[in-house]
């Protein structure tokens, strides 16, 4: 399903992506948007550009791309065309080498290659960020509080004044905060990808590579483990998969006693990460929805789907 966007916000990412393409000559008029939930992803011919309207972060990513290229990793790459990311009023734009994929959809076992090689990494020659889901999280909060187009949505959507709601949310970061304290890590920790799903890998003749780079940083392994159990207990997807990505990687969360609390704190990041910047996108803005009022009511059993 494509992605839906109002015509003020296709107007305002349009603006931006002219002045990106102008700087590394490529045509806007041949762009395909690929996807919208965060970051807007466009294949514009012979590259991929990612714009971002949280510059830090473009900056950030860059940076753990060049790293990681320089170790070798199965990741994208980034394209040749001058320093990055490229600025565009408050926005920030990386541009990426086009990746050319079999068409094969990803399985989740095509994820433990890449990430056991991420895994494999002592360091990288960059200043990684530490694991930090609950700051980020109380981070996205922050930015819808005091919004009134907000307050509206959450009323009518959520069925809770826009206070209550981001009450409710702090509440599960103060608990999450605690339950992670007395987590007992079972992997070594280190260099982690940080948002480990089918969604964030490509399928090439040479085999799967990873994207989305902006979360790569240092903390526990099992927190890269942690999205393929989540796509089998809340997204749907067939528990066989999950199985296969747990038998290749070699380490099943599942039957650790610590995966009650990396579920939680997968939902309270998924429940989150659109939170104050879905403004113009009905899709995302009707399924933050449906994530928020399942989460709030202790709904575990409650199917979440992928944003369009």
């Amino acid at each position: 399903m494509a992605t839906l966007l109002s015509a003020a916000v296709a107007r305002e990412l349009d603006e931006h992506l002219r002045v990106v393409c102008a700087r590394v000559g490529a045509d806007p008029a041949r762009a395909e948007l690929i996807k919208y939930t965060i970051n807007a992803v466009y294949r514009v011919p012979p590259f991929v550009i990612r714009l971002s309207g949280n510059a830090e972060a473009a900056e950030r990513t860059v940076a753990n791309a060049t790293a990681l290229a320089a170790a070798g990793a199965p990741t994208v790459r980034l394209a040749d065309v001058g320093p990055q990311p490229i600025r565009s009023g408050d926005w920030a734009a990386t541009v990426w080498r086009n990746v050319v994929t079999t068409g094969r959809p990803p399985e989740p076992v095509d994820l433990a290659g890449p990430v056991r090689a991420i895994h494999r990494l002592r360091s990288l020659p960059t200043g990684l960020r530490p694991w930090e889901p609950i700051a980020k999280a109380r981070r996205r909060i922050d930015r819808a509080d005091g919004a009134s187009w907000m307050a509206r949505w959450s009323r009518d959507a959520v069925g809770l004044d826009l206070d209550a709601l981001l009450a409710a949310l702090r509440a599960r970061c103060d608990a999450l905060e605690r339950a992670l304290v007395e987590v007992r890590w079972q992997l070594p920790p280190g260099v982690v990808h940080g948002d480990v799903h089918t969604g964030n890998l490509l399928i090439t003749a040479a085999g799967p590579v990873l994207c989305d780079l902006d979360s790569v940083g240092t903390g526990p392994r099992e927190w890269d483990l942690t999205p393929p159990a989540h796509g089998a207990t809340r997204m749907g997807r067939p528990r066989a998969a999950y199985r296969a990505f747990a038998d290749a990687y070699g380490f099943d969360i599942l039957a650790w006693t610590g995966w009650p609390t990396m579920r939680a704190v997968r939902d309270l990041q998924m429940a989150t990460s659109t939170l104050g910047a879905f403004d113009g996108r009905e899709q995302v803005a009707n399924q933050l929805a449906y994530r928020l009022r399942t989460l709030l009511a202790g709904d575990d059993a409650a199917i979440w789907s992928r944003y369009t």
